[in-house]
């Protein structure tokens, strides 16, 4: 599961940032990343949101400092969700 959702975390990531996926990986930082702005965060996120069927918060954004810290996140919501 967590590589599933790390490689669809990574794809939405550099579709909605215009960057290249080969340039994401779990240590990028993603809210404060000079490659990607807040307003790229932000629809990133909404995306993630409705594709994932997650919630991720605005309130909780600085808390994902890097793209790994994101699909734990994520990965967490999808198992208690399964359950």
């Amino acid at each position: 599961m967590r590589d599933n959702t790390s490689r669809t975390v990574k794809t939405i990531i550099a579709q909605e940032c215009g960057i290249k996926r080969k340039s994401i990986n779990n240590n990028t930082q993603f809210m404060s990343s000079k490659e990607i702005s807040y307003f790229d965060c932000m629809g990133a996120m909404f995306t993630l949101q409705h594709k994932l069927h997650v919630s991720l918060p605005e309130s909780k954004y600085a808390q994902y400092a890097t793209v790994g810290g994101l699909v734990k996140d994520i990965v967490k919501q999808l198992k208690v969700r399964s359950k």
